[in-house]
């Protein structure tokens, strides 16, 4: 029998495997625009599955991915981008300034 001290901890993510995490990373990364719509649309499937507990970094790449399509589309004015870049970055400093400030308070 197995003592509970060297079980492994399991983590559920939103992701099918490591494969599915590689291959988004990649594509969100790519220069071409249709793997990273490709990309973002798996991030909205992932953030549905697990909403509580999405990762900040995964979601506020995804909005700096977002607003780099939308700039390159064309389709979006100056201030419409400016607008949308400026809310993704001060929603990553707010998530992240968040979870810091919530990780500080639960030391001892």
């Amino acid at each position: 029998m197995k003592k509970k001290g060297s079980e492994k901890k399991r983590h559920v993510v939103a992701w099918l495997n490591k494969a599915e995490w590689d291959q988004v990373r990649d594509y969100l990364y790519s220069m071409d625009s249709s793997l990273q719509r490709f990309a973002l649309e798996r991030i909205s499937a992932w953030r549905a599955r697990c909403a509580n507990s999405f990762p900040v970094a995964v979601d506020c790449t995804a909005d700096l991915v977002r607003c780099q399509v939308r700039d390159r589309s064309g389709q979006l004015t100056g201030d419409d981008l400016t607008l949308m870049y400026g809310a993704a970055l001060v929603r990553f400093v707010n998530l992240i300034t968040e979870r810091w400030s919530s990780a500080e308070t639960s030391w001892p």
